[in-house]
């Protein structure tokens, strides 16, 4: 299986190879290094633009648009960042950075491409709860019109405990911005103008196509496509493969 490549931070800038990591037991934890993980710790613009990669020739990049679908299996199509919480605490919030960048960094250990089985080349992208925070996921910031009609779709399989829940969201922001990382609640005020609910599941599902449609609102030019796994923790990885978003016809 040749190794696969999940894009990180921005267009200009170098990709993290990952190997295909077997899709382990319940019971058992993920075993992975830093440099095995699918997603990378997020930077803040500052250190993401390197000294042979301008911030003029970043914000020159065109932003990943629909229709796209990424299935993990070759050159990658979607940008995938980790999420903890709500928001990102703000950068005075020495206590609050500290905690959120340990959930981060968990999630970067648990997180990435997995074997749907061993007689299989299959390969699907996966995620777990962490204990002590009861919100992580993962998103993939998406280049959108306003007032436009997208349908979303995956296949998704969870085994969660009662009173937990997994499934896709959107949140909807002004205008695109080359940001690889959760954003904080300022920013949120200042750049958010909306949200749509998407797909909620719980329970046991297995390999099941999922799919709803949103139309942004006037002012809505970027969205995060959310993949969400809240509750009490279990072992059991959220696993998603096949993610495609597409623009539909008005009405």
């Amino acid at each position: 299986m040749k190794n696969l490549l999940i894009l990180l931070l921005f267009c200009t800038l170098p990709l993290m190879a990952c190997q295909s990591k077997k899709e382990e037991p319940a019971t058992t934890a993920p075993k992975s290094t830093a440099g095995d993980s699918a997603l990378k710790a997020p930077e803040t613009l500052a250190e993401a633009v390197s000294k042979d990669a301008p911030m003029a020739s970043i914000e020159e990049q065109s932003p990943p648009t629909p229709p796209l679908f990424e299935n993990f299996q070759g050159e990658p199509q979607l940008s995938l960042f980790p999420r903890a919480g709500t928001y990102r605490p703000a950068d005075d919030d020495s206590e609050g950075l500290q905690f959120w960048r340990t959930y981060i960094e968990h999630l970067l250990r648990t997180s990435g491409p997995l074997k749907a089985a061993e007689e299989s080349d299959n390969v699907k992208f996966g995620f777990r709860a962490i204990k002590g925070i009861d919100s992580v996921g993962i998103f993939s910031p998406i280049a959108v019109k306003p007032v436009t009609r997208y349908r979303v779709s995956a296949l998704l399989s969870c085994d969660l405990v009662e009173g937990a829940s997994a499934g896709i969201g959107v949140l909807e922001f002004d205008k695109f911005q080359w940001i690889g990382e959760q954003f904080s609640e300022s920013m949120v005020k200042d750049y958010q103008r909306g949200s749509q609910p998407g797909i909620t599941l719980r329970g046991k599902v297995e390999n099941q196509p999922q799919s709803f449609d949103f139309t942004t609102g006037t002012e809505t030019g970027m969205i995060h496509l959310v993949f969400f796994r809240e509750g009490p923790q279990d072992r059991n990885p959220v696993l998603i493969d096949d993610i495609r978003i597409e623009e539909l016809p008005a009405n």
